[in-house]
């Protein structure tokens, strides 16, 4: 479980404080996408991050946002030296980006350390192996990196603490923090992996369907919390703003989620919040649950979504007229076992998920490389009990059966 590092909002007052509890949803944000270019030979790009576990890795991948006539890259693991790339390359390989997508360049295997900081580098791949430079390098040939724009400090998979993690730029051979979240993957021996696949920001626009009474064509938003105990939740938190002038309030709702028929069905549903009280820029709103009886959750799968009455769908970004939106954060495709990257490790265990017909319970739809910005907060599930398994005895050979081989 992790501990929540996040500003306490009750219906009322918007300054108070409230101890660190443990929290079961997704809390790694990013608004928008930021682009590392990188145009000239001396032009390097970091991810800096802390080693989750022990693993060989043997395989890495950046996500490249442009690229015009572009050169080979090197990419390459280094140890770090007091903040700043060490310089010698643990492991490396050459590669040539794609604009819009992800690269995943298979490395040597290559031991990291749980608890130590590495870095992974791009910078221009100018002999390519050779004994001099091939390629050209410059503004008509050259491609750029992404990083998203909320420096975290956690790991994304399982919420825990990375006050290393950054993005750093070298020019001039002087390297210089951008305050940015890296986007990078990891891959390791034995399906071991780590890194941070949400390469796509987004905005999950929570509205009713034009007329208050009309529930048939509300767009409802949430997401799938699969909990590893029985969670006593004290209270939810929510990643929110408004959209316009909203008359009516933010409802919240539990639903069940019974997998072998595709529907979850309504348990509970309360007020959130008053559109006064909802800001007008995104901001974390924690809420106490109005009863505590109907937020004791069974280890399985639940939904926690957002409802309201008022508003309307629109063609414009993000989706709805005198609303309410969550953020989310999402992977765009074309990155392996992305889902296993992020929160939880797994997209059946969590997601987001939506509904645009008023929440029927037979149609709620699931987006498995998404993670609305949705928390329960509650006491620590308990460790795993630590089973001893005793040895099976090796069976005693059959005597006086006859030889089977023949």
């Amino acid at each position: 479980m992790r501990f929540l590092k996040l500003l306490f909002f009750t219906a009322v007052v918007f300054s108070a404080t409230f101890p660190a509890l443990a929290d079961f949803g997704n809390r790694f944000v990013a608004d928008q996408r930021l682009s590392t270019v990188l145009d000239a030979p001396d032009k390097k790009m970091s991810c800096r991050f802390t080693c989750q576990e022990d693993m060989d890795v043997t395989a890495a991948a950046v996500f490249c946002t442009g690229a015009e006539n572009p050169p080979a890259y090197l990419l390459s693991l280094q140890v770090d030296d007091h903040g700043r790339p060490s310089g010698t390359p643990m492991a490396f390989s050459h590669f040539i980006p794609r604009p819009e997508s992800w690269t995943t360049v298979p490395l040597p295997r290559a031991p990291l350390v749980k608890g130590k900081i590495y870095h992974l580098v791009v910078e221009q791949d100018a002999l390519r192996g050779g004994g001099h430079p091939v390629g050209v390098i410059g503004p008509g040939h050259c491609a750029s990196f992404l990083s998203t724009d909320v420096l975290n400090h956690l790991h994304c998979g399982d919420g825990t603490d990375d006050g290393n993690t950054n993005v750093l730029l070298s020019e001039g051979g002087h390297w210089h923090e951008l305050g940015q979240e890296p986007v990078y993957a990891l891959y390791g021996t034995g399906n071991s992996l780590q890194g941070n696949p949400y390469d796509d920001p987004g905005q999950r626009p929570v509205c009713g369907g034009g007329d208050p009474a009309d529930k048939d064509r509300q767009v409802l938003q949430g997401q799938a919390l699969h909990f590893h105990c029985g969670y006593a939740a004290t209270a939810f938190a929510v990643r929110v703003r408004k959209q316009g002038h909203p008359a009516s309030p933010l409802n919240y709702s539990i639903l069940k989620n019974f997998f072998q028929i595709h529907k979850a069905a309504p348990i509970y549903t309360a007020v959130a919040l008053g559109p006064d009280q909802v800001p007008s820029r995104f901001q974390w709103v924690t809420v106490g649950f109005a009863d505590k009886s109907k937020s004791n959750f069974s280890p399985e799968c639940w939904y926690l979504v957002f409802q309201t009455d008022s508003g309307r769908p629109s063609k414009n970004p993000p989706g709805c007229e005198d609303c309410y939106v969550i953020s989310d954060v999402g992977n765009s495709g074309g990155l392996a076992q992305a889902a296993e990257f992020s929160f939880d490790g797994g997209p059946h265990l969590s997601r987001a998920v939506y509904s645009t017909d008023g929440g029927d319970p037979s149609h709620w739809l699931d987006l498995f490389e998404r993670d609305a910005n949705v928390v329960a907060i509650g006491p620590n599930c308990p460790p795993l009990p630590q089973m001893e398994y005793q040895p099976l005895p090796t069976p005693e050979p059959l005597i006086g059966l006859g030889d089977f081989s023949k």
